[in-house]
């Protein structure tokens, strides 16, 4: 029998203090361009999930935080039907040095502050489901996401 591989990827989940969650508006990559995202990125060679987590949140954020300010950490086994299947890792941390900028205006063309009750329409759905899990109390959690109709909506909204 053939072994399942994963790729790996970190999320973070960053509140104000109105509890508000912040989103980025994807630009410029081959999937999901223009929606709503958590910021995230891939671990790299090398590195473990908090370097990842640390280093993203300084590339594209312009912060940098310690591992004593993550407060909830959760995993999600997803499977995409065309693409690799991921191991995702979501750290929401509760303090930051820095101010919040748009790093790579290339990759993301707005930071929004969104409420964790209503979460936004345009924002990838297997993020929006891994959130509620977590809100229910799934520590980890499975999501099988069609890649395909993702793609369709992405082309859609250009």
């Amino acid at each position: 029998m053939e072994r399942e591989s994963f790729l790996s990827s970190i999320y973070l989940i960053i509140k104000n203090e109105e509890g508000q969650i912040l989103l980025q508006r994807r630009r410029g990559s081959k999937l999901w361009s223009g929606f709503l995202a958590l910021p995230a990125g891939h671990i790299d060679k090398g590195e473990n999930v908090y370097e990842a987590a640390i280093r993203e949140s300084n590339e594209e954020l312009g912060i940098t935080f310690s591992v004593n300010d993550i407060v909830d950490t959760f995993v999600v086994m997803r499977r995409n039907t065309t693409l690799p299947s991921y191991y995702d890792v979501y750290f929401e941390i509760k303090n930051y040095s820095g101010v919040i900028s748009i790093m790579e205006p290339e990759k993301c063309s707005q930071l929004v502050w969104n409420s964790l009750n209503e979460l936004p329409d345009d924002m990838i759905d297997f993020e929006k489901e891994a959130i509620l899990k977590n809100r229910e109390g799934c520590k980890f959690s499975t999501i099988d996401i069609d890649s395909e109709k993702s793609m369709k909506l992405e082309k859609s909204r250009k």
